[in-house]
């Protein structure tokens, strides 16, 4: 019975992370950040405003997958003799992920009751299916996900506007956090300088 009791659970597992309902469309507006830096060649602003998150329900209808349509405007400028980048993106967190890809459509599955001291068979209901035994879960990572640069201007501010860019995360069995990011490096025949600001972590 205890094999058949582990039949069950890893069944059921594979169903709750396969075959979670789509999630609703959701926008949510995130709050505004600024920073100014002072350097050698004078300072720096670093900024973004005008964040979006669209959640939309997964193209392929599978739990383990999150997507989304992002906006935001990252803006920087520099006051004083210096040139450099201005670059924008995403952190992207996943809690729990499935390294291996290795669930499918599941069903439903009985070990048959009898001498468990002999190997057991498998029964499957319904034709060409076939049942993963196990679900290799693997700690969480959290990925950069670049969406643009631009060269700064000395004495002007500079900006990179980005509307409805595709977000999609696979293979997540957890929850997905992500956080925009912005960041300048400013560059003088003297000095190399550098500052960020980041927005409020949220979830896909």
């Amino acid at each position: 019975m205890r094999l058949s009791t582990l039949g069950v659970l890893v069944v059921s597992l594979g169903t709750a992370l396969w075959c979670t309902p789509p999630t609703r469309a959701d926008i949510e507006t995130l709050a505004p950040h600024e920073r100014t830096y002072q350097s050698t060649f004078g300072s720096f602003t670093v900024g973004d405003r005008d964040e979006v998150i669209d959640r939309i329900a997964p193209l392929n209808q599978v739990g383990t997958t999150r997507e989304a349509m992002v906006s935001n405007m990252a803006y920087a400028r520099v006051d004083g003799l210096a040139g450099g980048q201005l670059k924008t993106g995403y952190h992207i967190g996943c809690s729990v992920s499935l390294p291996n890809g290795n669930l499918g459509a599941i069903p439903q599955v009985y070990v048959p009751s009898g001498n468990l001291a002999q190997s057991p068979s498998l029964q499957v209901i319904g034709p060409n299916i076939q049942v993963p035994m196990s679900v290799n879960l693997a700690p969480g990572e959290v990925k950069d996900l670049e969406v643009a640069t631009k060269d700064l201007l000395p004495g002007k501010q500079v900006q990179i506007i980005v509307r409805d860019f595709h977000i999609a995360v696979n293979q997540c069995a957890g929850p997905v956090s992500i956080r925009q990011y912005t960041y300048v490096y400013a560059k003088s025949a003297e000095t190399d300088d550098s500052g960020a600001v980041f927005g409020d972590p949220t979830w896909l």
